[in-house]
């Protein structure tokens, strides 16, 4: 049977699959890892190879793969935060430097497992084209060029309009774009439940529809309490991304404002022709992003779809929950605006749309530390872009919790001070109006061009 029907053209896609039984006694282990996602599964992966005689159990509240790694895009490039940017601008080149070499080293760590385990992940790489759509917004791009030289990435190269309309088939909507090689493609939902088989190989405890109710320190360690039984640990990895802010007890509470849960949006149109594709001229397989902030991304499918991932009409609801009415609007607007980008599609449809949370940190780039002592570990705040850096996050915090000094470890943002969230309804308020602020800058962006 398929799990989960309908929350996204992945877990469709994937097929039949019989999740593993709930945990349903009590459980003594040396790590516990909440959340059966990239992160939370490449993690208990690290440490069960790397110490054979260490009791890992990986703790889901669905099945692996349902939240955010389950439904993302599947890109696996080397963004950090919202974008390179925003981190240089507020942390200054040095740490973007770093935070850009971090990101690098991860999608060839995630290639590597790839390849070496056989993972059937359906994995390709063939680079991401960041194109401006009108020739008002060629100066960005040709700031974030300039920044990339200026970061000595070598391998991304400026195409200018003559040879990138010769490659889109004489689109002449295409202007100008950066063209970066280093970035891959992978079948999301695929891809996590080859992680699980990869752990589990390994001797990590895999329990999925188990979701931890309430988390607390006791002289003797760590407790978690699930439906049916309590987990005893000595050490907890909380690998909760967007679902960070649910977790209850006294573990949960001292999180609650470290991240907030954001909305994006996905689709994926109806098959292709070959003719259609050869209309487009989009041979190269390669994903692209547009200059357009929260708008545009798009990359082919292995089966002949266009993958169109946008936040525009997503964005923040007070309780995290979806709105219907976003999502249709949304889904209408991003079919036309693919329509607009490829007059030659005609009227392609949508064959269809789902979405799902993302975790959004105060200062948009991700948190990796300790919380309250070196017991207990958490991630959040990968922005859409985890799909690389998760996997490598695994590693750095195998390193962590074994008290390991290494390159990984000392990456700047593991165990920084962390910038919370204002408490509610201050934190509502200030996340609207943020969010609305954005939102005025993109329709600004689009006066007067194919998308107004």
């Amino acid at each position: 049977m398929i799990i989960h029907a309908n929350k996204s053209f992945w877990l469709d896609d994937a097929g039949s699959y019989i999740p593993n039984t709930p945990l349903r006694e009590d459980l003594h282990v040396d790590v516990l890892v909440v959340g059966g996602g990239i992160a939370g599964l490449s993690t208990a992966w690290h440490l069960a190879k790397d110490d054979k005689a260490a009791r890992v159990a990986v703790i889901e509240s669905e099945i692996v793969g349902y939240g955010a790694s389950g439904r993302s895009g599947g890109w696996v490039m080397t963004q950090f935060g919202l974008d390179q940017l925003a981190v240089r601008k507020k942390y200054g080149k040095e740490k973007s430097i770093a935070a850009l070499s971090y990101c690098r080293q991860a999608v060839e760590y995630t290639k590597t497992i790839i390849q070496e385990n056989a993972l059937a992940s359906e994995y390709r790489h063939p680079g991401v084209m960041r194109v401006a759509f009108d020739p008002r917004w060629v100066g960005q791009l040709e700031e974030l060029m300039n920044l990339y030289r200026d970061f000595g990435m070598t391998d991304s190269r400026w195409v200018d309009k003559p040879e990138l309309q010769a490659e889109y088939a004489g689109n002449p909507n295409f202007h100008a774009a950066i063209f970066e090689p280093n970035m891959g493609m992978l079948h999301p939902v695929k891809h996590v439940r080859e992680l699980k088989r990869l752990a589990e190989q390994a001797g990590v405890m895999v329990y999925e529809q188990t979701p931890a109710i309430h988390l607390e320190r006791r002289p003797g360690g760590l407790v978690v309490a699930t439906p049916r039984g309590k987990v005893y640990a000595n050490r907890l990895v909380l690998a909760t991304n967007a679902y960070t802010h649910l977790l209850q007890g006294p573990i949960g509470d001292s999180l609650r404002r470290r991240q907030s849960p954001m909305i994006a949006r996905t689709a994926v149109t109806e098959r292709l022709s070959e003719e259609q594709w050869k209309e487009l001229g989009w041979q190269r397989g390669n994903a692209i992003e547009s200059t357009l902030e929260l708008f545009h991304w798009m990359s082919p499918t292995l089966d002949g779809r266009i993958q169109y991932y946008w936040i525009y009409y997503g964005g923040y609801t007070r309780h995290g929950e979806m709105d219907p009415l976003l999502s249709a609007e949304g889904a209408t607007r991003s079919t036309e605006h693919l329509q607009r980008i490829f007059p030659t599609l005609g009227k392609v449809r949508m064959a269809q749309t789902w979405g799902g949370h993302f975790s959004a940190t105060r200062d948009l780039v991700p948190h990796l530390g300790y919380v309250g002592d070196e017991r207990v570990i958490y991630m959040a705040g990968c922005w859409g872009h985890g799909n690389a850096i998760s996997h490598l996050h695994g590693k750095t915090i195998a390193d962590m919790v074994r008290g390991r000094s290494t390159d990984l470890t000392e990456f700047w943002i593991v165990d920084r001070k962390p910038q919370d969230w204002p408490v509610s309804p201050f934190d509502y308020m200030g996340k609207a109006a943020l969010w609305n602020a954005t939102k005025r800058r993109v329709q600004k962006q689009i006066r007067g061009t194919l998308f107004e």
